[in-house]
């Protein structure tokens, strides 16, 4: 890699971080905000919200990682991204399993089980994010091989 690819790619991968870090500093606000609101209304859909807000807050804290680690080393592919990528698909998978507690007060529990599309997408999502961190351990394999030619 040459020096101006290198000065662009820390240009990006820094704006890149600063985005997801702000991002992920509202996220955790909110969950607050969610949980607060909770203890104010007794509403059960704010704790499913706040669980939300943290799980995209875990996410993008997690991706601010991978985009810090690109920029120090350069390498998109090292054992610690592709760790964090995994870590990443457990949660959005984990998050996808999460009920909807939005009828939990019509039916009269206190935990409802109704799962909808959301759901389905989210866990998706994980998956996906789990199949991109099996391309990355390829990617690792192809970089440590041309490492060793070069």
């Amino acid at each position: 890699m040459n020096y101006s690819m290198s000065a662009k790619l820390k240009k990006r991968t820094f704006t890149d971080t600063v985005i997801s870090c702000i991002l992920c500093a509202a996220a955790i606000v909110f969950s607050a905000c969610q949980i607060i609101s909770f203890f104010s209304t007794d509403d059960p859909q704010h704790i499913s919200y706040a669980v939300y807000f943290f799980i995209i807050f875990a996410e993008l804290g997690l991706l601010s990682m991978i985009l810090v680690e690109i920029r120090k080393t350069g390498r998109p592919f090292s054992a610690g991204i592709i760790t964090r990528l995994r870590i990443m698909a457990i949660i959005l998978m984990a998050g996808g399993l999460m009920p909807n507690l939005s009828n939990a007060e019509e039916s009269g529990t206190i935990l409802s089980m109704n799962f909808d599309i959301k759901n389905l997408i989210i866990a998706f999502l994980g998956v996906i994010v789990g199949i991109i961190s099996e391309i990355f351990v390829y990617g690792r394999d192809l970089q440590e091989d041309n490492d060793t030619i070069a």
